[in-house]
């Protein structure tokens, strides 16, 4: 009788995850469609940042508990927010910085339909009076959930790539 319970209770396992699965792919597609829509924003808020001086619109995509690797360093949303202030003091100051940023390579997994994992490459280029002075690529990989109706990176790794 037990093994019987057990077998039942196995079948209706793989059966109930089946149907999940395919409430999940009607889903998936919408899922990347919001995640791609926000690195957009994202994108576009990163190259107005010197227009603006706001890093609000950049730092709403990341979650309270955001934590991150760059290169081997350990990083927070207090990290990125510091960056972001410091950078908008320079300009403040009269540093005419200009900002490039591109994401390509962009692969988004859903995993859930609140949890996704997703992998890119970006280029972020900084310059004064159309002169680059600073052409920087990196890989990167990241989990975001959503939260609300926004999709928000909590955990992000990224590497320079060289060359």
């Amino acid at each position: 009788m037990r093994a019987c319970t057990v077998l039942v209770s196995a079948i209706s396992l793989v059966f109930g995850l089946h149907g999940c699965q395919e409430l999940f792919d009607k889903d998936a597609a919408q899922v990347k469609v919001e995640i791609q829509t926000s690195m957009e924003q994202a994108s576009r808020a990163y190259e107005n940042l010197p227009k603006t001086l706001d890093p609000n619109p950049i730092l709403r995509h990341y979650a309270a508990d955001y934590t991150g690797v760059k290169d081997g360093a350990l990083l927070t949303l207090k990290d990125l927010e510091k960056m972001f202030d410091e950078l908008a003091e320079q300009i403040k100051l009269g540093d005419p910085i200009g900002t490039s940023y591109k994401i390509t390579d962009l692969k988004i997994d859903a995993l859930t339909g609140r949890l996704a994992w997703m992998s890119y490459q970006d280029q972020t280029r900084w310059g004064r009076a159309g002169v680059v002075l600073n052409d920087v690529r990196t890989r990167c990989s990241a989990l975001l959930r959503k939260d609300g109706e926004h999709w928000l990176v909590f955990h992000e790794h990224c590497s320079t790539v060289s060359g």
